[in-house]
């Protein structure tokens, strides 16, 4: 190959070129485990809000059976 200096800078170049896929790697996986958090917790947000308004429709029925007793 080259001079020692270059082929050390070579060396060098390679690690920081692994380490740097390595690093984009990691934050593909991470960025897709938030993504899937959250569309589960958006799931689970909107079946807790059908879940609190059939509650709020069965007290206002509960209310309005009361009121024309």
């Amino acid at each position: 190959m080259g001079p020692p200096a270059l082929e050390s800078e070579i060396v060098a170049l390679e690690e920081r070129i692994q380490r740097l896929l390595a690093a984009y790697q990691q934050a593909r996986l991470e960025r897709r485990r938030a993504l899937q958090e959250r569309d589960r917790l958006v799931m689970l947000n909107s079946e807790l809000r059908k879940r609190i308004e059939g509650v709020i429709s069965r007290i206002k029925s509960m209310e309005q059976a009361e009121q024309a007793e």
